[in-house]
């Protein structure tokens, strides 16, 4: 007996940003309580940002992914190391 792959569901964007494109409610959600507990004072600004910066990485890096276009950002950044070199 095979084990039958689960349907992939991809959550409604709520907005889209500059940078990582189209965010859904979780991610809005997680940039509030962490900019929220910047404010407080639990955790420091560096670290909050740095908390911040990787997972705008992670959604960038999941959008590309579910929109299908790895090969074409696989193809840009051949270029642009072409060109840079």
């Amino acid at each position: 007996m095979t084990p039958e792959a689960a349907p992939t569901e991809v959550p409604e964007p709520l907005c889209s940003l500059p940078i990582v494109g189209e965010t859904t409610v979780e991610d809005a959600v997680f940039y509030a309580a962490v900019g929220t507990v910047a404010v407080i004072g639990w955790v420091p600004w560096p670290t909050a940002g740095l908390f911040g910066a990787a997972h705008a990485i992670h959604q960038r890096v999941r959008n590309v992914s579910r929109t299908g276009t790895i090969g074409e950002a696989r193809k840009g950044l051949v270029e642009a190391v072409d060109e840079a070199l």
